[in-house]
């Protein structure tokens, strides 16, 4: 099994105290369509069911960029200067939200907001699904961390299934939030805040071993010899 597989849903679940204060407002701010514990349940679910399903297509969309550096031979290089970064930004906080698109990037971003914005009031279980998939593509420094994580994987799907579990990892809390109406302790508020950076600085130092081809198996596995896996033709 691939060790970044298991810091995915890690670095989902200590990040979540960061979804709390990004996607937590917009989670609080969408109606249930009836006032039951039931179809708040319902709700949430399809809230975040739309952002996890967003986020496998990135993670799809990372893990064949992985694919075709490996192909290059490229990929080795790529995930130590993936990991550089992620380390970088648990020193320098704040260093991948600085990777915000310009120019078309922002007007496209504007657009999904505003795209949100008109749907936050839509109680339709499409209209919910839909939310929450715009939701995952507003921009987030702990999302871009995981995406780099992905593109570790080696091909889309398992890219995706990366993703997958990161988005998993944000479930309890984000579900936990909307079905106490925004209520959580501090204490825990805290503890998550302080994991989130270690595991990204983990991920980040996994991706670095990768990329160093030590020979260690799973964690720094060796690099396929050139030819070695060539078609003898008689």
């Amino acid at each position: 099994m691939n060790p970044l597989l298991a810091t995915a849903l890690l670095l989902g679940a200590a990040g979540s105290a960061h979804c709390v204060g990004m996607c937590g407002p917009i989670a609080l701010a969408v109606p249930s369509p009836r006032p039951t514990w039931g179809s708040r349940l319902s709700s949430t679910l399809l809230l975040n069911t739309g952002r996890i399903v967003t986020y496998a297509l990135i993670g799809a969309a990372f893990g064949a960029f992985g694919k075709g550096l490996e192909l290059a031979g490229l990929q080795q290089g790529a995930a130590i200067v993936a990991g550089a970064l992620l380390i970088l930004s648990v020193a320098l906080p704040g260093l991948l939200e600085k990777w915000l698109p310009t120019s078309k990037g922002v007007l496209l971003i504007g657009r999904v907001k505003s795209v949100l914005a008109r749907n936050l009031k839509r109680t339709a279980p499409e209209a919910l699904m839909l939310t929450g998939m715009l939701n995952g593509l507003l921009p987030c420094g702990l999302v871009y961390g995981a995406a780099i994580g992905a593109s570790a994987m080696g091909d889309a799907l398992s890219g995706a299934f990366y993703m997958l579990l990161f988005g998993l990892g944000t479930w309890p809390l984000l579900v936990a939030l909307r079905m106490s109406n925004g209520l959580l302790g501090e204490r825990s508020r805290r503890a998550l805040r302080k994991a989130s950076p270690v595991l990204v600085g983990v991920v980040g130092l996994l991706l670095v071993l990768r990329g160093l081809d030590l020979g260690i198996p799973y964690l720094s596995p060796s690099a396929p010899a050139a030819g070695a896996e060539a078609v003898v033709c008689h």
